[in-house]
């Protein structure tokens, strides 16, 4: 499928949906065995020095700001059991992580317990074994340890209830007087997760004991709390934070969560209360084990993630996984890290190394001013490309009071939601606008302390919706070459002849149909002479946003010559998705064409009444040149570059 950003408008009821995610945090395999670990006595080598929440920020004992950056481990008993497979010991890796000589410079491992784990060798075995053996390497090596019930299943069961109480239980007291010791209470939540606020506060009242529970075997060890959505509802800690003190509230960001969401779900919660991304990773090599939601790479996703967590400063994050077997891995069978566009490892360990010295304990970093004056509005804003049921607008670029770039944009349309955007944003698509209707919006800025500054604003009025050219009936089911289904639409003739340097006989019509799943499109051409060749040419404008030039998301210009097997891109064309589709057949005097455009592969919604541009043309060649084009709608012959030539067709019943 073809990957496209989309414009993220969250709100309360809308953050759980755009994640993407199921489940699918990154998983481990189980298995049994046993570690050379000498045991855990509460002695363990002197780490790194206790740290405490202090508002938004993590500290060390003397007030100085800490920000966490390390990578997620593999379960220690599927590591030590899988070792020849990974190709590295299991504990020789966590020292990999941590070896500057090597490059590595990680300054916590998160070392996931997982479940399956406990059942296989037991509770006994795990922490004697492989944790107790993980927190001294931690130690050792002068870096915290982040303890995490990897559990990824639904919060509201008995079952669960039972074990996580169960370890930390035995867990929250084990390392209570670890000062490098972190506890991640429960990786993945997943279900109850509908509702937005009130799926969290569920949440909350669920995970609250847990946490007392932990609180009261651990009273100064940090506590990262997650949420459901495999904890993807971060965007509701500042609002409903636990009534715990030495919180952090954690965030699970993959290729699945677009870009231009991290703010208004991570970004906002994190100028309240410190966020730790516990997990984050992507990977776009060809390899079955690849889940879909990790699907990434370093140019569209790597470097901007990179770029979107520095630009807050009391945002932790582990990088996943540290492995070459469990995916998205870091590095190749031979334990050289992977990288390029399409891999992550070279990537993590250069970002490591950047800022291995950057908020560490005793770095003399105090925690920042407030600030006390906000940032300038942006100086401009305009809405243009109006349409019925649409706009952009754009604005130019604010600084904050020290001239620096602000950390984001908020937009308001009418008494709509707002919507968040990073700093690095200049503009936004409306969409479903009502047609004849006036619209305020407001732009403020927000620089990196939470500061707001005055709104810069416009207005424009929609489009008064008037007839459409054509509308084009909903199918009962997909149709099919010499199918009835086809008959639900009246053919359009292509009557226009737009140039010609010799008479013609041809003709040509055309029909569509759409469903939920996609628009189809047919194109009949008759009464084709020997010396022709002939091409089919449909244009659309998928969300009606008549430009006046092609956008990159959803203006198709689209080529099929006859007996194609492929649609090729016109020359201003958007990409053609991998779920586009075209089949064509000979007729008894001439040959068609048939169109499959998935409407999820552009990001559009098909709803009865929802409007798009569309045109036909037919062109005509004679050994290899172009002597003729006959069309449908544009008499200018100019939709080939500009979509506000298309006509404006609408979906029906």
């Amino acid at each position: 499928m073809h990957r496209r950003r989309f414009v993220a408008t969250l709100s309360a009821g809308s953050i759980v949906g755009v994640a993407g995610c199921s489940g699918r945090g990154f998983s481990s395999g189980s298995g049994s065995g046993s570690g050379s670990g000498s045991g855990f006595d509460g002695t363990s080598a002197d780490g790194p020095p206790r740290l405490h929440v202090d508002g938004r920020w993590l500290t060390d004992p003397d007030g100085d700001v800490v920000v966490l950056r390390g990578v997620s481990a593999v379960d220690p008993v599927w590591g030590v059991e899988h070792a020849e497979e990974r190709g590295k010991g299991y504990w020789e890796t966590l020292r990999l992580a941590t070896d500057a000589a090597e490059g590595w410079n990680a300054r916590v491992l998160r070392i996931p317990i997982e479940p399956q784990s406990i059942r296989t060798v037991g509770l006994d075995v795990v922490l004697a074994e492989y944790l107790d053996r993980a927190v001294e390497l931690a130690a050792e090596r002068g870096v915290y340890a982040l303890v995490d019930y990897h559990a990824i299943e639904r919060y509201d069961t008995p079952s669960i209830d039972r074990r996580l109480r169960t370890f930390w239980d035995r867990v929250a007291p084990r390392y209570a007087d670890e000062s490098h010791v972190l506890y991640e209470l429960y990786s993945a939540p997943s279900e109850p997760a509908t509702g937005g606020i009130e799926a969290w506060k569920t949440w909350r009242e669920h995970a609250s004991p847990w946490v007392s529970l932990v609180r009261e075997h651990a009273p100064d060890t940090p506590i990262v709390v997650g949420s459901p959505a495999w904890s993807s509802m971060t965007a509701y800690a500042a609002d409903e934070p636990f009534d715990h003190e030495n919180v952090l509230y954690s965030a699970h960001v993959y290729p699945s969560w677009d870009p231009r969401s991290w703010e208004p779900a991570f970004g906002t919660p994190a100028f309240d209360v410190p966020v730790f991304v516990t997990e984050w990773g992507y990977a776009n090599g060809d390899t079955g084990r690849r889940a879909d939601h990790v699907v990434g790479t370093t140019e569209e996703w790597g470097e901007p993630f990179r770029e979107w967590v520095d630009a807050h400063e009391n945002v932790h994050w582990c990088a996943t996984a540290f492995d070459t077997s469990q995916q998205p891995a870091m590095f190749d069978a031979d334990w050289t890290p992977l990288g390029g566009d399409d891999h992550m490892g070279t990537l993590v360990r250069d970002w490591l190394a950047e800022r291995r010295d950057d908020h560490q304990p005793g770095g003399s970093t105090p925690i920042p001013s407030n600030g006390e004056e906000p940032p300038s509005p942006p100086k401009s804003i305009t809405a243009v490309q109006i349409s019925e049921t649409g706009a952009t607008v754009w604005w130019s670029a604010a600084k904050d009071a020290d001239g620096d770039d602000v950390l984001q944009y908020r937009l308001t349309v009418g008494d709509r939601d707002p919507e968040t955007l990073r700093g690095g944003e200049r503009s936004t698509e409306l969409r479903n606008l009502e047609s004849g209707r006036y619209y305020d919006v407001r732009v403020t800025a927000v620089d990196r302390h939470g500061l707001e500054s005055e709104p810069a604003t416009t207005g424009f009025r929609t489009l008064e919706r008037g007839d459409p050219e054509a509308t084009i009936p909903r199918a009962e089911t997909p149709p099919t070459t010499d199918g009835d289904e086809w008959n639900r639409d009246d053919p359009r003739s292509l009557d226009l002849v737009l140039w010609s340097d010799r008479p013609l006989k041809n003709t040509a019509e055309w029909r569509a149909l759409w469903d939920d799943d996609a628009l189809y499109v047919l194109v009949d051409i008759t009464n084709i002479e020997a010396w022709q060749d002939t091409y089919v040419d449909v244009y659309l404008d998928l969300n009606n946003s008549r430009g006046k030039t092609y956008n990159a998301e959803n203006d198709l210009g689209m080529v099929v010559p006859r007996g194609g097997e492929i649609i090729w891109e016109a020359a201003n064309s958007a990409p053609i998705t991998e779920g586009s589709r075209v089949d064509t057949s000979e007729t008894d005097n001439g040959w068609r064409a048939e169109f499959t455009i998935p409407w999820a592969e552009y990001d559009v919604q098909p709803i009865i009444g929802h409007r798009l541009g569309a045109d036909v043309h037919v062109v005509i060649e004679d050994d290899g040149e172009r002597v003729a084009k006959i069309g449908w709608f544009d008499e200018s012959d100019d939709a080939w570059k500009i979509p506000q030539r298309f006509a404006m067709v609408e979906l029906g019943e």
